[in-house]
Formats: C-alpha cells, structure tokens, sequence
C-alpha cells in the first residue's frame, strides 16, 4: 500500500532532527528508568507514593503504566515520587500523597498523615466491591461511567483522572521514519477468559495484522503465524509510529465501565489510529474511533481503512491535536493537583483511620463479614480482608504498627496440605508468623464459626492450629453461648476471653419481592405442590445424600412433595453423584452452582419448607437465611440450632438416624405445610425470629467489642483534626 503521509510535531513544539528526536526519546526512557530505580523521590513540593504491582518496565502492566505516566510528569512539576512494588509496601515509606493504582493495595499500609488515594483507572467492579474503599480520603475513575459506579459503593469523594500518553515518549518522530503500513497489535494477552479470543483468532490471514505478543497455548494456528515479539513498553512507540492502525482490545471489564488504557492515548499520539471493541469510552472523552464488534467486521474495518490511507492521516491528525491539547499526562498531573486541592479544602471529615483485616474474605460466597463489619466506621475503623495470612502477620510484625487480624475460618490455612508432613510444615509456617506478629505488639481476634473445619483432611493438625488461635488470640467471638459450650467439649478455652455476639438473621440484604405465584411458575411449580428447599453449598457433610434417599420415600406416599436443590457444590465424586441423581428424579428441581443474590428469592419463595439434612454443624447461616424469608425450618438437634429448639417454626432431628430425619419431615410437612393456619402461624414466627436479630444490632454489638482491641493511632488523629477545625 502507498505510505501515509507523516504528521510533523507542530501541536507539541518545534521541529527537530532526526538525531535531535532519538536522543530526546533516550532522555526521555532514562528518565523513566530514574523513577522506577527511586532516584526522583525528593523534589521540592510534597512526596508521592504509588504502589503498583511491579516496576519492571520490560514487562509494564497497566497500574504501572498509569503510575510511571502520572509520577514522571508530577517529577517534572517539582513533586518527589516514588513506584513502590508489591514486594516492599509493608515497608511503605514516607509521603504526603499516597496513591493506590492497584485494588490490592492496603490503605493502611500509608503513613496516617498522607492523603490516601484510590486511582481506579481500570477493574472499577473489582474496586467497587471493596470493604474498605471508604479508608481512602479521595477516589479517582477513569470515565464518568466509572465514577456513577463508584458513587454508589461507600466511597468518599469519587472524582474523575483518565489515563492519558507521554506527549514526550509517543510522539510521532519516535521511529526510524520508515514508510507506515499495516495494522498491529501491541501487548495482547490472549485468554480463554477474554471476550475477545475469538475475534483475533479467527481473523482472516489476508488482513495485514502483526500481534506483538507471547504465544500462548490457547492461540490458533493462524493467531500463531501473525505474531511477532513482544515490544516492551518504552519500545512500543517504534512500532506504533510504523503502523497505520493500532487494534486495541478491550477487557469485559473495560467495556462496562468505559475505561481506557493508556495504550488507546499513545497510539493516537504516535499517529496510528486505533480501532477499538466498544465506542463507550472514546466518546465519552471525545476521541470517536473505528470500532469493531467480531471477526469479520475487524477484516472489514482494516482493509476499509488501509485502502484510504489520506483519509486515516486527516482522522488520526485531528485526534492527535485533542489527545496532545487535553489526554498527556502533563495535562493530568495539573488535573491532580487542582482535584487534591478542591478535595482537601472540601473535606468535611477525614476517613475512618484504623484497619481491621481479617481472614479469609469470603464475602463473595457470604455476606456475614460485611454485615458484621458495617458499623466499624463508627469507631472510626474499616474492614481490609487479606489473601494470604502467612504473608500478611509476617509483613505486619515489621510495620510501625501491626495492627488487629480478625481470623474467622480456619479452612484455607491447611486444608490444600496434601499430607501430614505438608499440614505440619504449614501449621510451623502459621505458628512461627503468628509468633512474630504477637511479639511486635500485633492484636488477634479469633470469631468461631466451627471447632474444626468441615470435612478436615488433617484432624490433629487442626486440633492444634485451633488450639494455637484459642490460647493466642486477644479474643474469641463466639457466635452463640451454645457455641462457646461446645467448642470447650475440644479445647481450653479462656472464658474472659470469649464474647457472645449472635449470628444475625440477613433481613435487608438479599431482593424478596417476587411473589410465591411467579417464584413457583419460574420453576414449574403449580399452587398446590408442597415443596422442600435444601439451599447452599454442596458437601457431604451437609448430608444431601440422605435427604434423596428419605424425599424419595416420602414422595412415594404424597405425589405433591418436591424438592427444591441449589447451590455450589464440591468438586468431589460424591458430588457429582449426587448431581447425577437430582437430574434423574423428576421430582426434584436442582441447580448445582452458586446462586445470585437476587435468585434466592425464587428458591425460597416458592418453597414451603427449608431442610437442614445436616450430619454435624455448630453455626448455621443458611438457618437464618430461610428464616429471613419466612420459612418453617427441618434442622439437626446439635450447635446453635438447640438454642432455637421450641420455636413454632423449627423441627429438629436426630442427626445420626436417618429415620429421625424421615419421621420429622413427614410429621412437620402434615403439620406447618399441609395444614394452612398452622403454616401461616409457622411463617410469622419464622419471619419474627430473623426480624429479632437484625443485621444492624450484631454490626453494632462487634463495632463496640472490637473498638479496644484496634490501634488508637487513628483516633488520635482524628481527634487532632477535630480540634483543629
């Protein structure tokens, strides 16, 4: 094809010579390598902390990419910056602005007196769900969709900086002046868990696209055959001013949110227009691009515009005046600045200051831990949930402060051990962390949700690893008298250490408006079924199995009995065959994987009567979640169920007969099912019961407990900015 004509550096300053321009761009690189190496961290106006996953600029994720843009040009405006890795930020560093661009990063690994930021350029949904995006003074999105996102979680201040070029670095003279041709691709991660997988591989080979990327096993033959080296960051504007076109594909995530990475700014300032898999995100910043939604409408949009190579240069000129006039990060660096100083004299109050971790976040699976944490910033705390436990009491016996871990189940510690040898070395690993965190003055809180964990591979060694946490732990949570009672049948307890704070019901967090009619039509169900629901997690230990076997008995002398089954099950045998059985019956309804929050209301507003067929259980949330709809209630006579024995709603069973379970059922579905007054009376006291212990008194019972055993450095701040206002 004819060579485009190359747009000369008018917009972002006088002409240069070629020798001129390749040592400017070396200037410019080195520069770079100064921040990430930790030279600019002093200047002469306030010092910056970003943490970013890594620094190595060879291989340069998007928060690195976003943070080396951002720092450089805060470096050239007189600011001390410093890229702080994964590695190193339990060793944090002094700063006046502390800036997350990662959803990982802890806010309270900052120092107290820093203006905490949260840069979510990118992943906002992962950011969206975090407990403790409430700890940061300021938020930053990178598109107004982000921002109306983020309004809505318990965010602060939630303002607007998008990622942006190095007018410096992308600039049009960056190559070897070589004619532009073709389209390419530059840093393409191919996944099976992209969208965009298909419309790349299944390109057509007469269309002049070159990916510059790593092969991956997932790639097809033809993907395969256009690849090329991966470019390295502050390498891609010698192959970006070389091309005509720049394909950019843009994560789900991406589209959603109407983010864009800073690769779509630098293409445009290098001359190469980009072709994107959604408008959103450049209309809303006023770059309308080509846009391509499958295979073939790609190879229909890159030989359209290769064929009008005139055509693309006027475009792609226009879009480099915008992007270098209003998207360079000299432009956001002075975004920054005014937006922190708006922010700082507006703020009205800072951000709860004191960090409870706690471990494992299962929030995702169980809303229990944010209901428990609601009310922290009360007692002006927040909630950080931690990934690794290990990792986290060895990082924080070396911080200033090591603060307070709130440890609940004990599962993810040991149980991948594959043998006794492997569970002892890491009950050592554990032991020896918590050793060093409890030395250096690190407070633990130990909530007992079980004695052991269910199905334990390695019984003795969670014997002691519970032993461990009971004689450590500043306090033990207990979530039930009964609880505490049954956990000291195993271990030696310290009764001044344990706090009963009772699991609450979960009335306010899940939708319930469908009524039973449109509940039971969505799952074909007519008006006079009576029907069961055994609801959550599939494990043997739950006791499904049984529970068929008795359903199916009892369905042979009422043809109205069904069985509602869902949940995500185990990846074991036994699951499966149970799977096998739920979908051979054609009395049994089933739906084996997690059900979405708002589908528990079609489960259980179409049943009559939630089952419990456990075998062993202490605390049961699945017990309040059927309450909190309404429902009577078959259970185990063991745990915290006995303490709710003799209410009119709930029947329990023998949990180590069968024919206790059999006769049970039988006798409570003639009873609270059957019967229409007595069922209405078993739904009242059954919804009574949850509305007896709402989620906001068991938040406020644990913000109260826990106020203590939290660092008073925080307070202590926030005192200091009370009277100084």
């Amino acid at each position: 094809m004819s060579p485009g004509t190359t747009p000369d550096r008018a917009a972002a300053g006088p002409a240069r010579s070629d020798s001129d321009e390749i040592s400017a761009l070396d200037r410019r690189r080195a520069a770079y390598r100064q921040l990430v190496d930790g030279e600019l961290a002093t200047g002469d106006g306030d010092r910056v902390l970003f943490f970013v996953h890594s620094v190595d600029l060879r291989h340069a994720t998007p928060d690195l990419v976003a943070a080396a843009g951002l720092g450089l040009a805060l470096a050239d405006r007189g600011y001390g910056v410093r890229l702080v890795p994964r590695h190193r930020w339990h060793l944090g560093g002094a700063a006046d602005i502390w800036i997350a661009t990662t959803p990982d990063a802890d806010p309270s690994q900052a120092p107290v007196d820093a203006w905490k930021v949260a840069w979510a350029h990118g992943e906002v949904e992962t950011w969206a769900e975090l407990d403790h995006l409430q700890a940061f003074d300021q938020v930053l999105v990178g598109s107004e969709v982000a921002r109306s996102i983020l309004r809505r979680t318990r965010a602060g201040r939630v303002d607007l900086l998008r990622c942006a070029a190095d007018a410096e670095l992308f600039a049009c003279g960056a190559g070897e002046h070589e004619p532009r041709a073709g389209a390419i691709a530059v840093g393409v991660h191919v996944e099976r868990s992209r969208a965009i997988h298909p419309l790349i591989n299944d390109l057509g080979l007469t269309v002049p696209l070159t990916v510059y990327a790593e092969p991956l096993r997932s790639m097809r033959s033809g993907l395969l055959g256009r690849l090329d080296e991966p470019v390295p960051w502050l390498r891609a504007p010698e192959v970006l001013t070389c091309s005509e076109l720049t394909v950019i594909e843009l994560p789900s995530h991406a589209i959603a949110d109407a983010t864009l990475p800073a690769h779509f700014f630098e293409s445009i300032a290098c001359g190469s227009l980009p072709l994107l898999n959604s408008a959103l995100g450049a209309v809303e910043c006023g770059l309308p691009v080509p846009v391509y939604r499958s295979s073939e409408e790609l190879g229909e949009v890159i030989t359209s515009l290769l064929a009008a190579p005139d055509g693309v240069r006027a475009e792609v000129d226009r879009l480099r005046e915008h992007v270098l006039d209003q998207h360079t990060w000299d432009v956001r660096a002075r975004e920054l600045e005014e937006g922190l100083a708006v922010a700082r004299s507006e703020q009205a109050s800072p951000p709860p200051r004191r960090a409870l971790h706690y471990f494992p976040d299962y929030n995702r699976a169980n809303p229990y831990q944010g209901m428990l944490f609601a009310e922290l910033d009360a007692v002006d705390a927040y909630p950080v949930g931690v990934s690794d436990v290990v990792e986290h009491l060895e990082n924080r016996s070396v911080a200033s402060v090591p603060g307070t871990l709130n440890i609940h189940w004990t599962t993810p510690i040991m149980q991948h051990a594959t043998g006794p040898f492997r569970a002892a070395i890491e009950l050592d690993r554990f032991s020896a962390a918590l050793h060093k965190f409890r030395t250096a003055g690190g407070r633990l809180v130990w909530t007992l949700h079980n004695v052991l964990p269910h199905e334990a591979r390695h019984v003795w060694a969670e014997t002691k690893l519970a032993q461990l946490l009971a004689d450590r732990a500043d306090a033990i949570h207990a979530l039930s008298e009964i609880t505490a009672r049954q956990a000291s049948e195993v271990l030696r307890l310290d009764p001044r250490r344990v706090v009963v704070i009772e699991h609450s019901s979960y009335v306010g967090c899940y939708p319930d408006w469908i009524s039973r009619e449109a509940a039971r039509s969505h799952l074909g169900l007519s008006a006079s079924d009576k029907v069961l629901v055994a609801l959550g997690g599939i494990r043997p230990y739950k006791g499904l199995g049984r529970l068929l076997d008795v359903f199916h008995e009892l369905a042979e002398e009422d043809p109205s009995l069904h069985l509602l089954v869902a949940g995500k099950p185990a990846q074991t045998q036994e699951t499966a065959g149970l799977e096998r059985r739920c979908e051979l019956s054609s009395r049994v309804i089933s739906e084996f994987s997690h059900v979405p929050d708002d589908q528990l209301q079609v489960w259980f507003g179409a049943a009559d009567l939630a089952v419990l067929p456990y075998s062993r259980i202490l605390n049961s949330g699945v017990f309040w979640l059927a309450q909190t709809f309404g429902l009577p209630i078959v259970g185990p006579r063991t745990g915290a169920l006995l303490d709710l024995a003799d209410e009119p709603h709930v029947r329990l069973f023998n949990p180590r007969d069968d024919r206790s379970l059999k006769e049970t059922l039988r006798a409570t579905i003639t009873d609270l099912v059957a019967d229409p007054g007595r069922a209405d009376q078993a739904r009242a006291s059954s919804i009574a019961a949850a509305r007896s212990r709402p989620p906001g008194r068991m938040a406020r019972d644990f913000a109260h407990f826990i106020d203590p055993l939290l660092s008073a450095q925080g307070q202590t701040i926030r005192k200091e900015a009370q009277v100084t206002a």
